[in-house]
């Protein structure tokens, strides 16, 4: 399985979780589409932001707000970590924060057999970076096993603990509500958020 094939069962899997506040989920969504393009020299003047895929949109409900709550998650797949960088997926995460989304996720994702030591060299770094530099951003690290997670960060509750998916969006919900996207109040940043909602069919 590659890494487009394992978002693809992610969203399955969560979308087979009936998580109640969870409204949609979009993958692979490209925000270099010529119809971006095209509402943004419409609507306002001025340079165009950067092309930019996202692996995963989720949409929360909101209904106390009238809003929506959309964290942009950027994953990365470990199959082998030997030649692999702890920093996979940073740029481009911390890259989402132009377009609006209210929290920006990077999520390592490994497969069930790999070893405790070949992770750490992955987990440990990256988390140490975020934590220290106080990044603006919610990092996880999970082990895979069939529709089950075994956390690795933000926490690590040991092999016995195995999060379903129904369980994990409510954890991701709330470390992103933790942990929001300074950027998003931006004026600049809220005229892409508002285009981003067109092209998705938010409503609200």
């Amino acid at each position: 399985m590659n890494e487009k094939e394992l978002v693809k069962n992610l969203k399955d899997m969560f979308e087979d979780a009936k998580y109640s506040e969870l409204s949609k989920i979009y993958v692979h969504t490209n925000l270099a589409t010529r119809k971006f393009h095209e509402l943004w020299k419409e609507w306002w003047k001025g340079s165009i932001p950067l092309k930019l895929e996202v692996d995963m949109i989720l949409i929360f409900i909101e209904s106390q707000k009238q809003n929506v709550f959309m964290p942009a998650i950027e994953v990365k797949y470990f199959k082998e970590t030997s030649r692999r960088d702890f920093r996979e997926g940073l740029q481009q995460a911390l890259s989402f924060s132009l377009f609006g989304f209210d929290s920006l996720v990077l999520w390592h994702i490994f497969p069930d057999q790999t070893e405790k030591t070949d992770i750490d060299g992955i987990v440990k770094p990256i988390k140490e970076l975020i934590d220290f530099l106080n990044l603006p951003l919610v990092y996880f690290a999970t082990r895979i096993k069939e529709n089950k997670f075994e956390f690795l960060a933000p926490w690590e509750w040991g092999s016995s603990v195995d999060v379903l998916p129904y369980q994990f969006l409510g954890y991701l919900k709330n470390e992103c509500k933790k942990k929001l996207n300074p950027m998003v109040d931006n004026e600049e940043v809220q005229k892409r958020r508002k285009i981003l909602k067109v092209l998705l069919k938010i409503p609200i």
